[in-house]
């Protein structure tokens, strides 16, 4: 019984502290626009429901396009085409069960967030115990940058929720060689891929586990290039009708080593900053420990490829970032970070067991709480000495009370010209399209796209 039931109250522990953490952030009160592309994430979803609601009505089934063009002219902020689908369609459809607007939105996010913390500590438990499992899925979902994404709506975490899961079906791959793995596998990556570009950093995977691991015997398996079938069968045809669309807005139009000696050691300082340094130092003490010290005893065949597969996504999603030039953000590495934490315990742990010694300030458990006490102590220091709070707050910026006013008088159809930056358009046009009761129907114009930028 333990069986299940424990992994359902380590959920409810994770969705509770999630919940909390939006809560004191402000998600559930603030406008969509803490971050320019999060307004376009949840109108492009909010089209795509409004669009399956009314299939059924007496004027028939509209084209997808025509529906689309004419929901833009009432609410510019639809950006299909820009993202892959799978982000806005899994809102659409959820926002057909439950209602539409903030309250709907990030109880979803907060599954999704929990979600990912559950699957980092059935993951990891085998292999760390289960104390420390539940310390790497609680560090998780606390560490600032999940609690900033788990308040907005972004594809950031669902990205981390099925890269980390495909990661996971190829361990399984690898050590069984198993065509369902494979499968899985494949299916995976191509839903990751789905959601968003950066998802591609899966094709990395197989390459560099058959270097790094010297499995060479696995190009000899069908079922290796299984996944490269399914992901092409699912994937190729949106990314080759939206390639332009999709590579529009990187930082730089071609990979450079410029612009790879800039993301290396940007990347490198957002690390630093994602855990503080104590947690950092244990990370990569973790990640020498389990990948890079070889046990003797241990024969090779009976040595687990679970933290070397752990390590090579470690290792791929900074220089994916990197080679591709799509801009240089901290949200890029969150696909990273169940990783993060599971070789920051793992660290912590043998830090821990060589400074416990029998006699001394540090016998038995007390040298893990107070290392675990540095470490926090580290992560809330690192944030604060970037004039931030180490509780992530989104900020409200008065937008929803402008559009309350002007939607009380309901026989006015518009438009209404808002001018602003790409945050505040998108702040604004959300709130109108949440407060039109028959989407469409009332016009917004963004005076960026109308007049001048």
């Amino acid at each position: 019984m333990n069986k299940f039931v424990r992994p359902v109250g380590v959920f409810v522990l994770l969705l509770v502290l999630v919940l909390w953490g939006q809560q004191r952030s402000g998600a559930f009160e603030d406008e969509f626009g803490a971050h320019p592309d999060e307004a376009a994430h949840f109108v492009s979803a909010l089209m795509i429901r409004d669009y399956l609601a009314q299939l059924g009505s007496e004027e028939g089934i509209i084209h997808p396009k025509r529906y689309a063009e004419e929901y833009y002219a009432h609410y510019p902020k639809v950006a299909i085409g820009n993202w892959p689908p799978g982000f806005h369609l899994l809102q659409a459809l959820w926002m057909l069960i439950l209602p539409p607007g903030q309250a709907s939105i990030f109880f979803l996010m907060a599954l999704l967030t929990a979600s990912l913390g559950l699957v980092t500590y059935l993951a990891a438990k085998p292999h760390v115990g289960r104390g420390w499992a539940l310390a790497a899925s609680m560090l998780l979902v606390v560490l600032r940058i999940m609690q900033e994404y788990s308040s907005l709506v972004m594809t950031e975490v669902l990205v981390a929720l099925l890269v980390f899961s495909s990661v996971l079906a190829y361990w399984r791959f690898v050590e069984t060689k198993g065509w369902r793995w494979g499968l899985g596998f494949g299916i995976l990556a191509s839903a990751a891929i789905l959601v968003k570009g950066s998802a591609l950093v899966l094709g990395l995977i197989p390459p560099l586990a058959v270097l790094l691991l010297r499995r060479w015997d696995l190009l000899k398996t069908p079922a290796f290039w299984l996944p490269a079938g399914v992901v092409g069968l699912l994937c190729a045809p949106w990314y080759l009708f939206t390639f332009d669309l999709a590579t529009d807005g990187w930082a730089e139009s071609t990979p450079s080593i410029q612009f790879f000696a800039s993301a290396f050691f940007y990347n490198l300082k957002k690390l630093l900053e994602t855990g503080g340094p104590v947690i950092l130092l244990m990370t990569f003490l973790g990640l020498a420990k389990t990948c890079l010290v070889r046990k003797p005893e241990v024969a090779k065949e009976d040595r687990s490829t679970f933290f070397p597969m752990l390590g090579i996504l470690f290792l791929s999603v900074p220089i994916f970032h990197c080679i591709v030039p799509a801009g240089m953000e901290h949200r890029h590495l969150i696909p990273t970070l169940p990783v993060f934490v599971v070789f920051a315990v793992v660290g912590m742990r043998e830090l821990s067991e060589r400074l416990s010694k029998e006699g001394t300030f540090f016998e038995g458990r007390r040298a893990r709480w107070i290392l675990g006490g540095v470490a926090l102590a580290g992560m809330y220091l690192t944030t604060v000495n970037k004039n931030e709070s180490f509780d992530y707050k989104k900020g409200y910026s008065g937008f929803r009370a402008v559009v309350e006013e002007l939607y009380k008088v309901e026989d006015w159809s518009g438009p209404v010209l808002i001018s602003s930056d790409a945050s505040g358009e998108g702040m604004f046009v959300a709130e109108a399209a949440l407060a039109d009761n028959s989407r469409p129907s009332k016009k917004v114009v963004r005076a960026t796209k109308a007049l001048a930028d």
